[in-house]
């Protein structure tokens, strides 16, 4: 699971680099890539289009970080030398 998690994380980041490089910047009429082909794509509302699809790849970005670092933590008890030593202390 924790490695179908870093794929899926990779990938998210790597859609929200090529959306944020679509976007044109400020009183810019070109875009980085394409030369303006975004705004044919996806017609008149382009800024909409690209603005939305940014915040929601930046929202799965953040969720995804705090769902592997919950269960990156898991893992890490279960391998932690520290944690058998005390169980072994234990007993």
């Amino acid at each position: 699971m924790f490695t179908a998690l870093l794929i899926f994380h990779a990938i998210i980041a790597l859609l929200l680099i090529i959306v944020v490089l679509i976007q044109p910047g400020k009183g810019d009429t070109s875009s980085l890539l394409g030369g303006g082909s975004a705004s044919s794509a996806f017609g008149a509302d382009t800024g909409a289009v690209l603005t939305k699809t940014t915040a929601i790849l930046g929202a799965l970005f953040m969720l995804n970080s705090l769902i592997l670092s919950v269960v990156g933590s898991k893992l890490a008890q279960e391998n932690s030398v520290v944690e058998k030593v005390k169980v072994e202390k234990t007993k």
